[in-house]
């Protein structure tokens, strides 16, 4: 038997056995969590899911450049999105601010668009604060389409296991729907192929995934962490790396372009010293 046919059997395993997704509808880390997290982990916990807002996202990460408050923000989304109804603009304005805003007007939405002023890695950013403000999605992705490779077909039976155990109850069919609607629009499934859905493939700006790492894990100065405990925390995932070795990839690479302080392998020990806190990489506009 050959290395990939075994990978495509434990493939075929996943996608049949009644595997437990755990009822947890949020994420884990070892590390003290960040006010991002903290804000995320504050809220509601939901049982329906609604259309992600990318584009409007993307909006209000522009208009959010020079604005004091989140009320300020809120108002203005209302005036500039384009949906004819005023309640449609207030909940939209609302979802806005729930997914990509929960750390503050001036959190890393705004500080993202203000340092590149790039739409692709803003987008990556934005999907990153969907998922982690959406763990019912988020955990979907961590957790159920992780461990699958990218093109396989996936039986529609596979999603609606996975939300019945997030739940504890039969979902409603819309749920199941809008939650494969939220992952194609997220890029993170394919719905083109009249045999039914496929693991899409995430092409992701390898800068994006250093903002994001250090928000969580720098985001006021520089700090030494246990690569165990990067690999523990979902982001890279759903940022749409598919491997821990595609993580140690980019930070080398990031060591190799001195936008980290020392990345370390030593027998046992793995272990990344950071050397910038968010607001100082951001002002330095790096790239990798």
């Amino acid at each position: 038997m050959t290395i990939a046919k075994k990978k495509n059997d434990k493939q075929t395993i996943l996608l049949e056995d009644e595997v437990s997704y755990g009822s947890s509808l949020t994420g884990r880390s070892d590390l003290k969590p960040s006010p991002r997290a903290k804000a995320a982990g504050s809220r509601r916990e939901r049982k329906t899911i609604q259309d992600v807002l990318l584009r409007e996202g993307l909006l209000a990460a522009k208009l959010a450049v020079g604005l004091a408050s989140t009320e300020q923000l809120q108002e203005k989304l209302q005036q500039e999105l384009s949906q004819n109804s005023a309640e449609t603009r207030r909940r939209y304005a609302q979802s806005i601010l729930l997914w990509f805003f929960g750390d503050g007007v001036d959190g890393l939405a705004r500080q993202a668009w203000q340092a590149y002023e790039d739409e692709q890695l803003e987008r990556d950013i934005l999907r990153y604060l969907y998922l982690t403000a959406e763990p019912l999605v988020g955990n979907c992705v961590a957790k159920c389409l992780f461990p699958l490779e990218e093109g396989m077909l996936i039986p529609a039976a596979y999603f609606e296991r996975y939300l019945r155990d997030a739940l504890g109850e039969q979902p409603p069919a819309k749920t199941l729907e809008r939650l494969k609607m939220n992952l194609a629009k997220l890029g993170f499934l394919d719905r083109s192929s009249s045999q039914g859905d496929r693991l899409g493939r995430i092409t992701f700006d390898k800068t994006a995934f250093l903002v994001v790492f250090h928000s969580i894990f720098s985001p006021t100065g520089p700090r030494t962490v246990e690569l165990a405990s990067i690999l523990s925390n979902p982001f890279w995932q759903h940022l749409g790396l598919k491997s821990e070795q595609a993580v140690r990839a980019i930070l080398r690479e990031a060591d190799a372009a001195h936008l980290l302080g020392k990345y370390v392998v030593a027998d046992q020990l793995e272990q990344v010293t950071i050397c910038f806190s968010l607001r100082d990489f951001l002002k330095r506009r790096a790239r990798l």
